[in-house]
């Protein structure tokens, strides 16, 4: 009866000298200590607990027939299926491997269950969930029962049970689970509910203590107004210019924000008409192709005919001018309404039940339907060319048009509502596109042939020029009249498009009249969608900028009373008598402009030039001044930046995933997490057509209202930032066009409608979940104020849309020079008028405390366009931004007088609070717990191994193997896209803590803080961006951290091979499932450890190792990637020797920088050689200090005393045992040096080295600590006696005598 010794050192004593006993008794005894302990990683326990929890579902079903077969016959069929089982159900081990295997086990099969029992009762629910429980209990489940009252677990007393025995305890085992799932499922809900009443009930009882201490300290808000005030005629107008959101028009604060949110509502506007529509014609195109593919009855002349009629339905008076050309008035309407009814009619021709296009067969709803999708459109389209006819007439006064169109023109327009559509050509939509020389030399005949003056070749080809080539055709495009078919410059100026076939043609018209042959109907349905994109974005593009300048003039109009000032000059302000006498006169040294009637309601008025200029330039002009030669070069860096941007992103699995779940924290951050944020739903909203762009037909009115609340936009903040860049990069690329030709133009297509856009919209989707939440939790927060506040409170309003609603505007009053309105007015207009002000304030609010990329401050937007520096830049300032707006509103919300709203306050700022201290801190307990971890080891890995992006980032580890050791961290910062506000601060502790470690003045402790600081605040706007940098790593032959590209000792060639495979790793898309790697043999494709794991799970091999020789954790590294969550492995070891490397570099450097000046040819005085060895030491004493501290990190983090001595041997660290005692050694100067020095030849004089006071210095300096600051012996005195011991110390490490 031996004691066996475990593989941790324990003991066990078995009962039994049988080997098969001893093996099976050292075995189980081994199984508990792992379930105990759990493994290495706590996401590996997860990731096999929830590979067990899907193994044991079937388990228990299974062995619910044979529990009854062996209480019936008293046999052990059980453990037999059991044993079948357990033979590939992973090991679990931990608290959190544990967990992660209940919550599997038993939601699974709960959720599944949950919608079929949605109609019973609370009673039958309850039982019903219950009995599913009990039917997938195990053995290895342990009841709360158990766990209080028995003293051995249910395994291992089934374990010493047979037949009949085993039976009865396994049926016992069950209905305990049954009793206690029903009694959770009852207590739950009701704990769980009371429990957040309870925090939300004291948050709402502290809030008016909270109101107080915040008035206190901000006061009411009055003296911040004033402050603003005084701010807005400082010094600080460039950064308030540049850094804040609408900075650009340089008007007050107020009026930046409402004339930015109307800027930005312009050109969202258009955005918001035109996705619909190419939504919707993706959808077409799906529908036609499915009906044509795989031997459907749609064939080629079918679908072309299909695609013809569809574009005469669109635009009738394409088609009717083309073949009616002498028509005009009520018989060209006419036609045009009879082509419009037999192009429907020929639609639903091939529509219906067992007809070409069966949609019942197809899957596709009534609503996808072709003819309704058309229909649909068509009443679009029809919305917006009214509106644009209803702009063009006078406003109210009846002196001014909100949009100039010339009257004939808008005659036009009238009489042809619904039956109009635009032209679309590609030589001016697309700056790639080049004419055909055959088209072009056909369209100046034309030109000759037809147009008077212009006979003469020269003449023509100068007029097809600027037509297809110059900006201003590009610009002109967007005018009324171009937008009618009429040319608005140039030689050809008056004249229609429409008599000109050839000129078209040559210009790349777009349309699917033009297509003849059957097999080209998908171009022709491809140019069809484009160019019903095309009108609907000119439609928007008028009707927008008329609206916006409406309601610019309206802001300027209502300053006075609602607590702003005006910044538009009226001609009758300026010219009383009504004669403007200068169009830009100078008022008060500021210099005004003139608005032109194509400004709409803003003609006659005049603005201060830097307003002026805003309204109507760009603010990228300074790319368009980079010199010639080098403008490709430029793009192309640019293009390198997007590219890599973009893979890493978009294209990046566990960024898509991190994308969503950073939503919790947007929503938390601002106490809209729960049931007011409406999750499932907002969720389902933004995400509705990802997939397949028909999904979004059943919530069009819902995204249609969130839309035109500027919630739900075309692209997310890093992928707009991602596109921009990608836009400029490729202007004017002629490669681009050849790119477009066959067979490679097709494929890029269909990527981009296929795998890529559904990449997008997916990663878009995440950024619309985080504004819809918040918009649906502030709705909540607000009504709730408004129904419980008596009928004299005053609630603040700020919202561009309200301040400008004609329902709402009356209502509002100024209160400390801010608008307010009162919440009894408001309620007596009714609830559509309350439910408009709480949509619009909620929208408001969620817009500025959500990333959104149209409230990005102007000089972050313009970093993008630098190749060099900055890595979505967009998303840190948004943080930044929203982080101070969550903060500064919920201070205004705790100073209001109104009690509702000091609830919300107190909400808001608890919330914040929570989301960027309480969760990180909290998650780190837990950790540490769970892991067994030490916060000491945390710091250790940080202060010296971690990356530079981890160093001041939330590491929480996620294991420890049995001595303790960590062995893995996870950067808490990819999911809580606030843990970035924490690191200025962390970078302030650690300074303080480094400073202090070392001993360091109170001033270098203060500096290094503060730049530590702001460091990490610019760090995403100026480090370098990811193509740069690798190019960078790669022409100097190692990364950040450190790590070896090549050896200094490679051939050229291998240099070139390994630095350009470095670069094309780091920037290649994460999804990417294989890196590129060089060694002896050439180039090796080495798969990534997602490849190799999965492939692990079909052949169902075990202990499997990665391509470069380490164990991978399966369980983990799935989890990882399904999670977001990635384990960073510490390899200390190896770190250490970077260090160590690192540390000898530099000693060398300050080395030969001594002998630099003893080997000086001019002479130099002898203090000079004193004071430039103590300070050469000095900064060897810096290297080695931390290095020291690096090993003793290394200690702290499992690395043993042979293992620290290996890595400075093989870094080739000189006196490594001083090192490593933490004994400090300074040079020392060979005599060969000495003796040149002070020798004089004819190219230098002698130097008079005092080589006596040089040994004594040092001597003195020998024996220094490697902790705390360098000792100078010239400012210090420390006793002979203390240096002579100290020096015996030394003698010995030196001799290892003892």
């Amino acid at each position: 009866m031996p004691y066996v010794k475990l593989p941790d050192g324990t003991n066990i004593f078995v009962e039994s000298n049988d080997p098969q006993e001893i093996a099976k008794k050292t075995s189980e005894a081994q199984r508990k200590k792992n379930k105990s302990r759990g493994s290495d990683s706590v996401v590996g326990d997860i990731g096999r607990g929830i590979a067990a929890g899907v193994v044991s579902i079937p388990q228990g079903l299974a062995t619910i027939p044979t529990t009854g077969i062996d209480l019936l016959f008293d046999t052990d069929v059980t453990d037999d299926v059991n044993d079948f089982f357990e033979s590939f159900k992973p090991d679990v081990g931990g608290t959190a491997g544990q967990t992660a295997q209940l919550i599997t086990q038993f939601g699974i099969p709960g959720i599944g269950v949950a919608s079929a029992l949605s109609k019973l009762t609370k009673l039958q629910q309850l039982g019903s969930i219950a009995a599913v429980d009990a039917a997938v209990a195990t053995d290895d489940v342990d009841t709360f029962t158990d766990m209080l009252f028995d003293k051995e677990s249910d395994e291992e007393r089934l374990r010493t049970l047979q037949g009949r025995d085993a039976a009865l305890a396994r049926l016992t085992e069950r209905l305990q689970v049954f009793g206690e799932t029903a009694a959770v499922m009852y207590a739950a809900p009701v704990a769980v509910s009371g429990a957040v009443k309870g925090v939300g009930a004291g948050l709402d009882l502290a809030a008016p203590y909270m109101s107080a201490l915040a008035k206190a300290t901000v006061g009411d808000g009055s003296q911040g107004v004033a402050m603003a005030a005084k701010a807005d005629k400082s010094a600080v107008d460039y950064i308030k210019k540049f850094f804040r959101y609408g900075g650009k028009y340089e008007q007050t604060a107020a009026n930046n924000k409402l004339i930015a949110d109307v800027m930005q509502a312009k050109m969202l506007y258009t955005a918001n008409l035109v996705n619909p529509i190419n939504d919707s014609m993706k959808g077409i195109r799906q529908t036609i192709e499915s009906a044509a593919s795989n031997g459907g009855k749609l064939n080629d002349d079918d679908a072309l005919k299909l695609t013809k009629a569809i574009a005469t339905y669109r635009a009738p008076l394409i088609a009717v001018e083309r073949e009616f050309p002498e028509l005009v008035g009520t018989a060209k309407k006419n036609k045009m309404i009879e082509y419009q009814n037999d192009a429907m009619k020929t639609v639903e021709s091939f529509e219906g039940s067992g007809n070409k296009i069966d949609y019942e067969a197809l899957g596709i709803s009534k609503e996808n339907q072709i003819s309704n999708v058309l229909k649909r459109n068509q009443g679009a389209f029809k919305q917006e060319q009214q509106l644009i006819y209803d702009f063009s007439d006078k406003d109210p006064s009846g002196t001014i048009s909100r949009l100039f169109i010339p009257p004939a023109l808008r005659e036009a327009i009238g009489d042809n509502i619904g039956l109009y559509g635009t032209t679309t050509y590609r030589a001016i939509s697309d700056s790639n596109y080049k004419v055909p020389d055959d088209l072009k030399e056909a369209a100046i005949r034309e030109i000759q042939e037809k147009i008077p003056g212009l006979e003469s070749k020269v003449a023509a080809e100068s007029a097809f020029f600027k037509l297809t080539n110059t900006g201003q055709a590009k610009e002109a495009y967007q005018t009324p009249e171009m937008f009618a078919g009429g040319i608005t410059f140039g030689q050809l100026q008056g004249k229609d498009l429409k008599n000109l076939p050839a000129v078209r043609k040559a210009m790349g018209e777009v349309t699917a009249l033009d297509y003849s042959k059957p097999g080209d109907w998908r171009k022709a349905l491809l140019d069809e969608s484009v160019a019903a994109s095309e009108t609907m974005s000119k439609l928007g593009s008028l009707a927008g900028k008329s609206k916006a300048f409406e309601e610019i003039r309206l802001i300027n109009d209502t300053a006075e009373a609602t607590g702003r000032t005006s910044f538009l000059k009226t001609t009758e302000e300026l010219f009383p008598d009504g004669v403007i006498t200068d169009p830009t006169p100078v008022i008060d040294g500021v210099q005004y402009f003139k608005f032109g009637e194509d400004m709409g309601l803003l003609n006659n008025t005049f603005a201060p030039e830097v307003f002026h200029k805003a309204l109507n330039e760009t603010s990228t002009q300074w790319l368009n001044n980079i010199p010639a030669p080098l403008q490709k070069t430029y793009q192309g860096l640019l293009g390198l930046k997007a590219i890599s941007q973009y893979g890493k992103t978009i294209l990046g699995p566990t960024a898509q995933i991190r994308n969503n779940t950073s939503v919790p924290f947007m929503a938390l951050m601002n106490g809209n997490l729960g049931p007011s944020g409406n999750f499932a739903k907002n969720f389902k909203l933004a995400f509705a057509g990802v997939f397949d762009p028909k999904g979004k037909a059943k919530l069009a009115d819902q995204i249609k209202e969130a839309s035109e609340y500027n919630l739900m936009v075309g692209r997310g903040t890093q992928l707009q930032e991602i596109s921009d860049v990608a836009a400029y990069s490729t202007n004017n690329m002629e490669i681009l066009e050849k790119l477009k030709a066959k067979p490679i133009g097709e494929i890029m297509t269909r990527l981009k409608e296929g795998p890529l856009g559904i990449a997008e919209r997916a990663y878009t989707g995440s950024d619309n979940a985080a504004r819809l939440i918040n918009w649906s939790g502030e709705q909540s927060k607000l009504s709730k104020v408004i129904a419980n506040s008596t009928d004299d409170t005053m609630i603040p309003i700020s919202a561009g849309k309200n301040m400008s609603d004609p329902d709402i505007q009356k209502f509002i009053k100024l209160d400390n020079n801010q608008p307010v309105v009162n919440v009894g007015e408001l309620k007596a207009a009714g609830d559509t008028v309350v439910d408009k002000f709480i949509k619009g304030e909620a929208a408001d609010i969620a817009l500025n405390v959500t990333p959104t990329y149209s409230r990005v401050p102007e000089i972050v937007k313009e970093l993008k366009y630098i190749p060099v520096i900055g890595n979505f830049t967009a998303f840190p300032a948004e943080i930044i931004r929203n982080t101070v707006n969550t903060m500064s509103r919920g201070i205004k919300e705790l100073t209001s007088n109104s009690a509702e709203l000091q609830k919300v306050g107190a909400r808001r700022i608890a919330g914040g609070l929570t989301t960027t201290v309480g969760i990180p801190a909290g998650l780190t307990a837990t950790a540490l717990s769970l892991t067994g971890a030490e916060q000491e080891q945390v710091d250790a890995y940080k202060r010296s191994f971690a990356a530079p992006w981890e160093k001041t980032a939330t590491m929480i580890p996620t294991g420890t193997d049995a001595a303790g050791n960590i062995t893995g961290f996870y950067n808490f910062s990819y999911t809580n896209p606030y843990d970035f506000l924490q690191r200025p601060v962390k970078a302030i502790f650690n300074a303080v803590s480094e400073g202090e470690r070392n001993e360091a003045n109170l001033m270098r402790i203060l500096s290094d803080s503060s730049f530590g600081m702001i460091g990490e605040l610019l760090d995403p706007f100026v480090s370098p961006s990811l193509g740069a940098a690798s190019v960078y790593e790669a022409t100097v032959g190692k990364t950040a951290t450190g790590r070896l590209i090549y050896n200094e000792s490679d051939p050229l060639g291998e240099k070139v091979a390994k630095g350009m495979l470095h670069s094309f790793n780091a920037v290649a898309p994460t999804l990417t499932p294989v890196t590129f790697e060089t060694d002896a043999d050439g180039v090796q494709v080495v798969p990534k450890d997602f490849i190799t794991s999965v492939a692990s799970l079909g052949t169902g091999t075990k202990g499997v190792i990665s391509p470069k020789g380490k164990p991978i954790d399966v369980s983990e590294t799935l989890v990882s990637a399904f999670s977001g969550i990635k384990v960073t492995k510490p390899q200390i070891d190896r770190s250490l020797y970077y260090k160590a490397a690192e540390a000898k570099r530099a000693i060398r450097e300050t080395t030969n920088e001594y002998n630099r000046l003893l080997r000086s040819s001019n002479k130099r005085e002898a203090d000079e050689f004193i004071q430039g060895y103590i300070n050469t030491n000095e900064a060897r004493y810096s290297s080695l200090r931390t290095l020291y501290t690096a090993i003793e990190d290394a200690r702290k983090l499992g690395l043993k005393t042979y293992e620290i001595d290996e890595q400075l041997k093989v870094a080739r660290v000189a006196n490594r045992d001083m090192v490593m005692a933490g004994i400090f050694k300074p040079i020392e100067v060979s005599d060969d040096v000495l003796r040149l020095a002070i020798q004089k030849t004819e190219r230098k004089a002698a130097q008079p080295v005092p080589i006596g006071d040089l040994i004594s210095t040092q001597v003195d300096l020998t024996g220094q600590s490697l902790t705390g600051k360098f000792r100078d012996p010239r400012v210090q005195s420390t006793a002979r006696a203390s240096e002579v011991l100290r020096q015996e110390e030394i003698d010995k490490i030196l001799t290892g005598s003892t």
